[in-house]
């Protein structure tokens, strides 16, 4: 388990899943001053270990804060 208790106002909570011989990894993002439910993603890796799964999970679950929290990030067309 992976946990970054404070990015940008989120926590991000990253478990690894062994599937099929790999791993994947689920993430949860929860505004932290806020009683809503988290958004709970699976993240299909296909790593060689859990860690390394866990590690890729959390930086998608970064790149989804900076997308879809207010004043998020905007990319050049």
């Amino acid at each position: 388990m992976l946990i970054e208790p404070d990015y940008r106002g989120h926590r991000i909570q990253v478990d690894a899943e062994r599937v099929d011989g790999a791993w994947d990894a689920v993430a949860r993002i929860r505004p932290i001053l806020s009683d809503a439910k988290p958004h709970v993603e699976t993240i299909t890796c296909r790593a060689m270990t859990a860690g390394l799964a866990e590690t890729l999970a959390a930086i998608w679950a970064r790149r989804w804060v900076d997308l879809n929290s207010p004043g998020g990030k905007t990319f050049p067309s």
